[in-house]
């Protein structure tokens, strides 16, 4: 009858570890799936940032009254330097690891955007020009997309 009391207590000792484990794992599940959501809306953030700055850039190179002229080779460094510069690039690659799947389409669709309007610059295309509405309809279009699909993604619609 001396043996009761120990096993009692570590069978209470048993029965409390029992129940704070799952509480724990699930506390840190929850912790865990915020610091993603977190680390995805800073980047999210970030990205879109980076698109807007290219697209700024892109603007002031397809000004035809600042800088060098359109088809010149110091006009096609310009703008190839401008496209590069707010590390879109870099961004995207974290993008296609961190998010998920319908992000990454949609981030690269406006990146393609982006680009096609670079190529398009450097093809002559200017800022005062029809075709470069046209251009900036589709950047406008691929950016909505891309910001409705990381805010489904992140809970927010």
């Amino acid at each position: 009858m001396e043996w009761i009391s120990p096993v009692s207590t570590l069978l209470g000792a048993g029965i409390g570890v029992g129940a704070t484990l799952p509480a724990d794992r699930n506390r840190w599940r929850r912790e865990s799936a915020e610091r993603g959501t977190a680390t995805r809306r800073q980047l999210y953030a970030e990205y879109t940032a980076a698109l807007s700055r290219v697209r700024t850039a892109l603007h002031e190179a397809a000004r035809t009254a600042d800088g060098p002229g359109p088809g010149s080779a110091e006009h096609a460094r310009e703008v190839r330097a401008r496209f590069l510069a707010p590390g879109a690039y870099e961004l995207r690659h974290q993008l296609a690891i961190t998010a998920p799947p319908e992000v990454v389409a949609a981030a690269r669709s406006a990146f393609i955007a982006l680009r096609t309007t670079r190529d398009r610059i450097l093809e002559g295309v200017t800022a005062d020009s029809e075709a470069f509405e046209r251009l900036e309809a589709e950047n406008d279009a691929t950016v909505a997309e891309l910001r409705r699909v990381m805010r489904r993604d992140l809970g927010v619609d």
